[in-house]
């Protein structure tokens, strides 16, 4: 049973902001030794993550390695290389009346920036704008999620051995802490998780006028059109719906398909799954995070479901689903799916079906499947999203050069790469004038001065 750790909160606030006042983090050298440290910690220590990460979800080790593991590190792999040159101030223009000046555009740290991090991707998604925070010079305090237990306790052994104390610091709790965490005034706040509590940081960071970004996810659409590779297209549906069993933020929630496509694409689909989870003994499934969340998505299933395999209850196991023919109004449409269940809806006119998306809150993510640009382009410029991609689904977040985010609904700010780098910085607008007599000062007394600088400054 989870057991609720007691903090002095603003005292452990207090010591980051003593630390980030002694500059230490302003040194590139000190963010990349420390980066590296952290670095030196996950390679050293891959096993116990990968155990960690099944004891928290049933993770398959290939897929804990693949989107935990290994994205992290080459995430770290990229700020060290990259780093160096973003911290660089960038010259800016100056006016010519201004001559001679040197102005210069710098990435500043905010100070204290708090990650509050979510169950379904525990390591990645806690490490991953971590390592942006610190790359940018900040101080860290770290919430992992209490629903990941084992993963949460390794990584506050994995942050006091890579990071000076006051630099980065690993709160683990549940709610009394995320409680606490609220009345703090950190400089910068992130939170990924659920849109009702993500509402209460994004309150708290307004409280105190500091910057965040907000990760919450959302019905992330994929519509498929008449003209496409089906067998291709259920394939690569198929293996990214339901890799964590579905407990991505950016997994397709439902599918949109042509109504002369619906039967072939739903058969195609169920003989995918019993290929991909051919062995019901041991399936190569993540099992649901909890009790509560395994009784939601039992409620979403409609009694036409196409179950692939065996629920085991008692393990918090839950099969694949398909529910062909839903409907907009289904119990699978109503709230984000998170989860190993899939529904299918036809439609006969594309219009139609894109009034229909326009209803719904913006999505993390939009995927189109099409041969065409001009439907591709059609489906992307009707439903605004954090990210769209094409003839795939959820490649655009393994791309470290591209940025990752929502928006409206799904969230606000981007990180990832250069994106996170920015996005835990603020730019300072700085400009040097040096001692020479100033050509075009402008002073009293203005008499016989407006003429002149009309003239000058057409």
């Amino acid at each position: 049973m989870f057991v609720e750790n007691s903090y002095d909160l603003p005292a452990l606030l207090e010591s980051q902001e003593r630390f980030f006042f002694s500059q230490k983090t302003r040194s590139l050298d000190f963010r990349i030794a420390a980066l590296q440290r952290l670095a030196d910690g996950i390679e050293g220590r891959t096993d116990e993550i990968l155990e960690a990460l099944s004891s928290d979800l049933g993770k398959p080790g290939l897929e804990a390695y693949v989107s935990e593991v290994y994205f992290t590190l080459s995430e770290l792999r990229y700020f060290l290389k990259y780093l160096p040159a973003w911290v660089k101030p960038r010259r800016a223009g100056n006016p010519f009346y201004f001559f001679p000046a040197k102005s210069e555009v710098r990435h500043e740290p905010f100070g204290t920036s708090l990650i509050v991090a979510p169950w379904n991707y525990p390591f990645q998604l806690s490490l991953s704008p971590l390592i942006a925070s610190v790359a940018a010079g900040n101080c860290v305090m770290l919430k992992p999620s209490e629903l990941a237990p084992a993963t949460a306790a390794l990584l506050e052994e994995l942050i006091r051995e890579a990071f000076e104390p006051g630099h980065v610091t690993v709160v683990n709790g549940g709610l009394e802490v995320g409680k606490g965490l609220l009345d703090l005034p950190f400089k910068h706040w992130l939170y990924t998780g659920s849109e009702k509590v993500g509402r209460l940081y994004a309150e708290a960071a307004a409280k105190h006028l500091a910057p965040m970004v907000l990760e919450l996810g959302g019905k992330c659409p994929c519509v498929l059109d008449q003209n496409i590779d089906l067998d291709q297209a259920v394939e690569r549906i198929a293996s990214t719906k339901f890799f964590n069993a579905g407990q991505t933020c950016i997994a397709p929630d439902f599918i949109l398909v042509p109504e002369a496509l619906h039967d072939a694409f739903s058969e195609k689909l169920k003989v995918a799954l019993e290929a991909i989870f051919v062995d019901p003994a041991a399936p190569d499934l993540a099992r649901i995070v909890s009790p509560s969340h395994y009784k939601r998505l039992r409620e979403l299933i409609s009694d036409d479901s196409i179950k692939v395999g065996d629920d085991d209850e008692s393990k918090l196991f839950l099969a694949p689903r398909i529910l062909p023919r839903a409907g907009w109004d289904s119990p699978a449409m109503a709230d984000e799916i998170f989860g190993p269940v899939l529904p299918v809806i036809a439609y006969r006119d594309i219009d139609a079906a894109l009034t229909e998306l326009q209803k719904l809150p913006s999505p993390l993510a939009l995927y189109v499947f099409s041969r065409e640009k001009s439907f591709q382009e059609k489906v992307a410029s009707a439903i605004q999203s954090g990210a769209v991609c094409f003839n795939d689904a959820i490649k655009q977040a393994t791309v470290l050069e591209l940025p990752f985010g929502g928006v409206g609904a799904s969230g606000m700010g981007r990180y990832r790469g250069r994106a996170g780098f920015e996005a835990f910085t603020y730019a300072r607008a700085v400009t040097k004038r040096y001692f020479f007599k100033d050509f075009f000062a402008i002073k009293p007394p203005y008499k016989g001065q407006l003429e002149r600088m009309r003239k000058l400054l057409k």
